[in-house]
């Protein structure tokens, strides 16, 4: 008898811990591969940070603030309304499981991955994360290092030399009251005796997004009257590499929605990609190179939609692109240009498609170097009629004076009613394109290219008709192998 209960004992254990690793599996599944059955765990409230021990020691706990100093598995969860989450200066391998957490921290960032570090962030499934900081987390106006001296500039900061990867089935809700959502670093170089950058490089950068639903809102309303510039605050921003490859990414800021200084790589080839929603911005997306590879992005801005450029580097450079090789963009402007490029714009792939201002200087595409239509299906909306240095087959509708040459068609009026719905037909009558959105207003002048269009073909726009105009349907400048090709980098010494 005590044989066959021992035995039965036995195997009610050894299912017990079947389910239990079968569980932490399955949780390792549902994003990033992880384990979380020796994890290290930690649970906030604002009378401090309870522990349960894990394989992992190699943290610290001070009052509400967590410092991780070794590579792990960390668990975190529960409530703070100041209280903050560090890994230290070059520590990697860092797995942070955020599981229903809500943490507020004054005048600093929530979550901080300080320089040279390797972190995944990681959203559990099913869960929802809540992260804010508030208006002193900002050191543009708060100045005093006495007085503030863990400003971050974002509610999760990613310091120079880190890659930190965000992702998760789960949410992640960023609030920014201070200056930025989400920040990424520059590559880290070593220092010489007076601090100054040599040309060694310590740890190249990077910022990855996927599979996470994470929403950003930068909410601060403040402003220096002296200070046009200062009213600032960017969604999500990296220095230097910035890779949003799935997931949901909603995103409403005061100044750029998606900003990268270099390489703003958005999908992979051969995927579904993200759904990138930016409701509000000046300027929507912005990176020295803007490469679209798959995904549903949408745009809203007050000044330009999508633009290819960096102060920082020149006003104008070759180096600067637009690239599209897939998904489907949607951009709405209120005022500037819907695709500004400094260099050029490579539509090679998927479908854009572009709504300018109906009044002022700005176009649907306006680029220095040139643009090719390649491959893409592009519908543009505007009232300006900008195309020089356009190249591939192409049908402009419409248009002001001079702009359009010899494209015959409709040369003043509206084309296009606020509320109106584009479609081009050809000259038997055939829908050739329809538009997957209204026109958010007027406007009198049409571009669509299309893999479809035909040389010396005539096209139908709501009664107007035109011819095509511009070369050939080329294959444009083509699609890259991976994501970090030509098209993909700019030149090293600009990274340094």
């Amino acid at each position: 008898m005590k044989t066959k209960i021992t035995n039965k004992l036995l195997a009610i254990v050894t299912v017990a811990v079947m389910i239990l690793m079968m569980t932490s599996l399955c949780f390792a599944a549902n994003a990033k591969s992880y384990d979380t059955a020796n994890a290290t765990s930690f649970v906030f409230s604002d009378g401090g940070i309870a522990v349960t021990e894990g394989a992992y020691a190699g943290y610290k706990v001070k009052g509400m603030a967590l410092s991780i100093t070794e590579a792990g598995t960390y668990i975190v969860s529960g409530s703070c309304s100041n209280g903050s989450i560090v890994v230290k200066k070059n520590v990697t391998g860092v797995t942070l499981i955020l599981n229903g957490l809500t943490l507020s921290a004054s005048a600093t960032a929530p979550i901080t991955c300080n320089k040279g570090s390797g972190v995944t962030i990681i959203a559990a499934d099913g869960t929802t994360n809540n992260l804010a900081d508030d208006q002193y987390n900002n050191d543009d106006y708060y100045t005093d290092e006495t007085t503030y001296p863990d400003i971050e500039n974002a509610v999760i900061k990613c310091k120079d030399g880190s890659n930190v990867t965000i992702c998760g089935t789960g949410t992640i809700n960023v609030n920014a009251y201070g200056k930025n959502g989400v920040k990424g670093g520059a590559d880290l170089y070593e220092e010489d005796a007076d601090g100054n950058y040599t040309d060694t490089l310590l740890s190249a950068a990077s910022l990855t997004i996927e599979d996470v639903t994470l929403n950003v809102s930068v909410k601060h309303s403040y402003k220096d009257p002296e200070d046009a510039s200062s009213y600032d605050g960017d969604g999500i921003k990296s220095e230097k590499e910035l890779n949003i490859l799935s997931g949901t990414i909603t995103v409403s800021a005061n100044d750029d929605g998606v900003k990268c200084d270099y390489t703003l790589n958005i999908g992979a080839n051969g995927t579904t990609g993200p759904t990138i929603n930016v409701t509000k911005s000046t300027e929507g997306i912005e990176g020295a190179v803007v490469n679209v590879y798959s995904g549903n992005v949408y745009v809203t801005a007050s000044d330009d939609g999508i633009n290819a450029a960096n102060g920082d580097i020149a006003e104008r450079s070759a180096d600067f692109r637009y690239n599209q090789y897939g998904g489907y963009v949607y951009v709405n402007v209120t005022n500037g240009d819907g695709i500004d490029s400094n260099g050029s714009v490579n539509l090679a792939g998927g479908t854009l498609e572009v709504y300018a201002p109906s009044q002022g200087d700005g176009d649907p595409i306006d680029t220095e170097y040139g643009c090719t239509f390649g491959g893409a299906t592009v519908l543009a909306v505007g009232h300006n009629a900008m195309m020089q240095n356009f190249s591939g087959a192409y049908v402009a509708f419409g248009g002001n004076s001079g702009g359009m040459g010899g494209f015959g068609g409709n040369t003043s009026g509206n084309l296009v009613t606020a509320g109106q719905t584009v479609t081009i037909t050809d000259a038997s009558g055939n829908t050739v394109y329809t538009a997957t959105s209204t026109s958010p207003r007027a406007a009198s002048y049409v571009v669509f290219a299309s893999p479809s269009v035909s040389s010396g073909g005539s096209y139908t726009l709501n009664g107007s008709t035109a011819t095509t105009a511009g070369a050939s349907n080329g294959a444009g400048m083509g699609q890259p192998d991976n994501m970090g090709g030509e098209q993909g980098q700019m030149p090293g010494a600009m990274g340094n």
